[in-house]
């Protein structure tokens, strides 16, 4: 007998709200999806996720797709979290599974966890005294565990019912050696997903609503000073300055500081600083003397400062060294007599690129700091 297909029917299957491809209750989850940042004016995260202290991820796009690259640390205030909405609040008492792709870069495995919140902790995040809905372990690993391979990882979590934001990071307690070291790594992630077991339950019908209003969301960094790292650890500043790990409390209303009236961005180059470190270069000592006099002189409400390298050295090395050099110029600017809590550092490392690294001037034009002034 002669089957005849309808292809109208068929595609009424697919769309139904049960369907395996419409599970997945992450938007973006494979990276593929850039936003615009709306402070930067140019591609600086994908779509619908952040990391959660608007520090800055470390996301590569390329013609393979996109990934995302995070910092976990036993320091407190190294730690990045990966942060995203989820597209539909998940039933209580049901089981669900996440799983995703990761690779370590040769880097050493640490557990990490994943955790869910009710309310939106973005901007003033803290690990302290949090305990994740589900941890990883190289146990999670589907194949052999292999250091420089991308390899799946799955889990399984029973849902409480008040889960509507991610979190994704290193959780376990501070390690006092090291908050000295500032010891950490950067794993990087892909294809994300989260579904229900329980194969009955449709998605959402807000779903694309929600989807449609992460990816309006263009916002990528807060002004500094107006969210908190409540932590009682201090870092000594050694080789490499780190993020000031003080701010004053958070404010109710985020919704200012997420939309500033204006912002200024001023370029440093990295030729100011001494090779492959984060001392400034006497023979340009003025040229950052002028930049920093004219920062102090404009009163801007907060800066953020993000440090830039080019490619060549380790991924481990530039994120170091980017967020060192940005530290170094903190540190000029606090002592001409700029408030400290209104400063944030972050280091990008190779991650965000504006030339083309094949070629020399490409390079020295990726070596930069990038001066963000917020004024409100």
């Amino acid at each position: 007998m002669t089957k005849t297909f309808h292809p109208l029917l068929v595609a009424c299957c697919m769309l139904l709200p049960g369907a395996a491809s419409t599970q997945n209750l992450l938007a973006n989850p494979g990276f593929e999806d850039s936003n615009v940042c709306t402070e930067l004016n140019a591609q600086c995260a994908p779509e619908a996720w952040k990391e959660v202290n608007y520090s800055g991820l470390s996301y590569i796009k390329n013609s393979k797709g996109g990934k995302v690259g995070i910092v976990l640390s036993e320091a407190y205030v190294s730690r990045k979290f990966l942060f995203t909405t989820l597209l539909c609040p998940l039933v209580a008492g049901e089981e669900y599974e996440i799983s995703f792709d990761l690779n370590l870069r040769g880097a050493g495995f640490r557990p990490f966890g994943i955790y869910f919140s009710a309310d939106d902790q973005s901007g003033y995040f803290s690990p302290a005294g949090i305990h994740p809905a589900i941890t990883f372990t190289e146990k999670n690993c589907v194949k052999k565990f292999k250091k420089m391979d991308w390899m799946p990882f799955s889990g399984i979590f029973r849902a409480t019912g008040d889960e509507q934001f991610f979190y994704l990071g290193y959780f376990d307690e501070a390690d006092p050696e090291a908050m000295r070291l500032n010891a950490g790594a950067i794993f990087y992630f892909d294809n994300f997903r989260l579904k229900p077991k329980n194969k009955g339950i449709p998605i959402c019908a807000e779903a694309e609503l929600k989807r449609a209003e992460l990816y309006a969301d263009n916002w990528r960094h807060g002004p500094p000073g107006r969210h908190a790292v409540d932590e009682p650890d201090t870092l000594p500043i050694d080789d490499f300055p780190v993020e000031n790990d003080t701010a004053p409390p958070p404010v109710a209303d985020s919704f200012e500081y997420r939309e500033p009236q204006r912002s200024d961005t001023l370029i440093l180059s990295g030729i100011c600083f001494d090779f492959d470190k984060s001392t400034l270069n006497a023979h340009y000592a003025g040229i950052t003397d002028s930049i920093t006099d004219a920062i102090i002189l404009k009163k801007p409400g907060g800066i953020l400062i993000s440090g830039h390298t080019d490619n060549i050295g380790s991924e481990e090395f530039n994120l170091k060294l980017s967020l060192a050099r940005a530290g170094t110029i903190e540190q000029i600017l606090i002592a001409k007599g700029y408030e400290a809590g209104n400063i944030r550092c972050v280091g990008l490392g190779e991650s965000r690129p504006v030339a083309d690294n094949e070629t020399e001037p490409g390079r020295q034009a990726n070596r930069r700091i990038e001066i963000i002034l917020f004024f409100q």
